[in-house]
């Protein structure tokens, strides 16, 4: 537990902590800006939270940077840490002057209050129950929220854990994470074109496809057979290898046959037209004006006779470039036949054969990966609806718990039988309905009983209850929530004033579990800065 917080700026320069309750009272008048909900936040601060520095920054800007030195005391062990607001994401250990980033911190917090392996995080777990003014965590409506945009699925993962019940949801997220994951690999396959995706109607064409393929390649087999040439000989990796090649080759060749094809064009009809050759356009066009199809023709003549030598220079280059191809084309076959051992036979047939096996080896692989695909979707599916319904039976093992320590912990706080609140807990949202009792005080008694069903069934370590919890509730309601309080032996920290209008008991009960006593003649940082301008 926190034993004890040390802080020079602090009117009080030592305060000292017990398990169960620990008071932090205010003067009876009530004065406001003395400091309570800064100190309590310096506890937030102590348990690794960040809000000190952006909700207390008006303490920072007016009494200077804050170091606080806190002990922890579990069992016959004392740990000390200082941390200071110049530099929070760092903590030094008292004990040998080594540093500890926040999240290592943090972890040991965990460790030392015990939480389980698949616990909670040791903030994720207390946030919502360290309830100081300027968090916006004490609305009565939603009292699960650290922060009011909190998503839902956030809070349900914290419940789920505090609660001991995410072993199977675990294992079946982690399951469905790395199953989610290939799925995103295929889709960078198939987004990057290493692997074609085809629709559910696809696969039936590719698969008929297949078929036809498969039918042609047994045909072509039987015809192999009567040269004594047996199909696996053709069939391998290698074959493949130099038939793709012979096919870019072929594919280089038309590509500069056509361009060759171009240049020839050019050269042959780049010479002026005769002038009778444009009259016989007047026989299909009367109203053509010739004396401009002649002009505009010489021109282009002209340009023509210009580029003609670089056109034949180029037609040079190409013959040579498509010889040198053709060569190449004829020794990738050869090369092909030879592997193939079939010299002298009908290389069409290998040909057709090895495009077949290609053809028949890509369909194969697209269909492959779409049932692969499928089968994801499917498992993901399925492991969906599994979290879906152990997550509705876990929360309704919480609920169950919650509503029955609500219940127990309201028909302490008040008399007569009062109306309980009741929480229910859904897949996608959460409700906390008081009943026919919307009194804002109860509202917030509500809260408290929810609180201290959640230090009771879970292993939450500490409560934080500000003055802003306590200031609607009607007094003997209040007398009888101290009560509780001191009755429990986890750490509960509380902020309270107005002590004198309290029974004597609970004035007693309050001055003994006091940690801290403010008043308008006795600031927590020693000034104000209320009026300042």
């Amino acid at each position: 537990m926190l034993r004890e917080l040390r802080c020079e700026k602090l009117i009080e320069k030592r305060l000292r902590f017990d398990a169960g309750l620990n008071v932090l009272t205010g003067p009876d008048d009530g004065a406001n800006s003395i400091g309570k909900s800064s100190v309590l936040m310096l506890l937030d601060f102590a348990f690794a939270g960040d809000d000190f520095i952006k909700i207390c920054y008006d303490v920072i800007e007016n009494v200077g940077a804050i170091t606080i030195e806190m002990d922890f005391v579990f069992g016959d062990v004392k740990y000390s840490f200082s941390r200071s607001t110049n530099d929070p994401k760092i903590i030094t250990d008292l004990n040998d002057g080594s540093e500890k980033s926040i999240n290592e911190y943090r972890e040991f917090l965990r460790d030392v209050y015990l939480f389980p392996e698949l616990g909670a995080s040791f903030r994720g777990a207390v946030s919502p129950f360290l309830r100081i003014w300027g968090k916006d965590n004490y609305n009565p409506n939603k009292p699960l929220n650290s922060f009011p945009s909190e998503p839902y699925s956030s809070i349900k993962s914290t419940l789920l854990k505090l609660f001991s019940l995410c072993g199977s949801l675990s294992s079946l997220t982690k399951e469905k994470v790395e199953i989610e994951n290939k799925k995103k690999s295929l889709s960078v396959a198939f987004k990057e074109g290493y692997i074609k995706s085809i629709t559910k109607s696809q696969k039936k064409k590719t698969e008929a496809r297949l078929s036809d393929i498969e039918l042609e390649i047994s045909k072509i087999k039987l015809s192999l057979e009567n040269f004594s040439i047996n199909a696996s000989q053709i069939i391998n990796d290698e074959n493949i290898k130099i038939k793709s090649y012979k096919d870019s080759l072929v594919s280089d060749l038309f590509y500069l046959k056509s361009r060759l094809k171009r240049i020839d064009i050019n050269l042959t009809y780049g010479d002026a037209v005769n002038k009778k050759n444009f009259e016989k356009l007047m026989e299909y066009f009367p109203n053509v004006h010739i004396d401009k199809l002649v002009k505009i023709d010489q021109f282009h003549s002209g340009v023509a006779k210009i580029l003609k030598a670089e056109l034949r220079e180029e037609k040079s280059l190409l013959e040579e470039q498509i010889e040198n191809l053709e060569l190449e084309i004829a020794l990738a076959e050869e090369k092909l036949l030879q592997a193939a051992k079939v010299i002298g036979r009908p290389s069409g047939l290998i040909d057709r054969m090895l495009e077949l096996f290609s053809e028949e080896k890509d369909l194969s692989e697209q269909i492959r990966f779409r049932e692969i695909s499928s089968n994801i979707d499917d498992r993901v599916g399925e492991i969906s609806s599994k979290i879906a319904e152990d997550s509705i039976k876990s929360l309704g093992v919480i609920e169950s718990k919650l509503n029955s320590g609500m219940s127990k912990y309201i028909n302490k706080f008040y008399d007569d039988n009062p109306v309980s609140p009741k929480i229910k807990l859904y897949e996608s949202r959460y409700d906390f309905s008081h009943n026919e009792d919307s009194g804002t005080g109860k509202a917030y008694a509500n809260m408290i009983a929810l609180d201290m069903s959640f230090l009771e069934e879970t292993y939450l370590p500490v409560l934080i209850h500000d003055l802003v919890v306590f200031s609607n509730i009607e007094d003997h309601a209040i007398e009888n929530i101290f009560e509780e309080y001191a009755s429990i032996n986890k750490q509960i920290f509380i902020a309270i004033d107005k002590v004198n209008r309290f029974k004597e008991k609970t004035q007693r009960l309050v001055r003994s579990k006091e940690f801290l006593s403010l008043g308008s003649d006795k600031l927590a940082f020693g000034t104000s800065w209320k009026n300042k301008t």
